[in-house]
């Protein structure tokens, strides 16, 4: 992992934003090349802010081989008794060459780790689309527990508490 860099826009793009099966969920459409910077762009920023943000995913051992993207993003959560608090959820995406490897999974733990190890947040929210099963399943096997969003009927709201998390990390 390291911050995404103006200079990666180009494969970025090409691995993140080119293929319909990678694009599908978040953001549903084919982002543009402006878009991504743009992206790129907001993702330093939240690392400015908070000192964390979604971050470039490569290899291990391979300094040139961009393979995704994930990290923690700030989310306003709408609670069913009408208040709204910021939480921050993980997010993670890959390249399509990159899905059946297990990177999915590895980089949702890294980010999960951090969030509740280095940053010590209470909780972190998931808010995977419904139909996209591999994501769910992934987050799943981190321990998410999942309930309707009641807000919209196409996502799912999962969360991990750190008392869990460290729990489980322990065993």
């Amino acid at each position: 992992m390291r911050p995404f860099k103006e200079t990666d826009l180009a494969i970025a793009h090409q691995v993140l934003d080119k293929d319909a099966e990678v694009w599908q969920f978040d953001p549903g459409y084919v982002p543009s090349l402006s878009e991504r910077l743009d992206n790129i762009r907001q993702y330093n920023f939240l690392r400015h802010q908070f000192g964390f943000g979604p971050s470039a995913a490569y290899l291990k051992g391979e300094s040139e081989t961009l393979i995704g993207q994930g990290g923690l993003n700030p989310y306003v959560y709408d609670h069913r008794d009408g208040s709204r608090t910021v939480e921050f959820e993980v997010m993670y995406k890959l390249g399509r060459a990159y899905w059946g490897h297990g990177y999915a999974t590895e980089l949702a733990a890294f980010w999960l780790d951090f969030a509740f190890k280095e940053v010590r947040l209470p909780q972190v929210i998931v808010c995977p689309e419904r139909a996209n099963r591999s994501s769910v399943r992934v987050l799943e096997r981190l321990g998410a527990e999942f309930e309707n969003d009641w807000l919209d009927e196409t996502t799912v709201i999962g969360q991990l508490t750190r008392a869990d998390w460290l729990a489980r990390s322990d065993a």
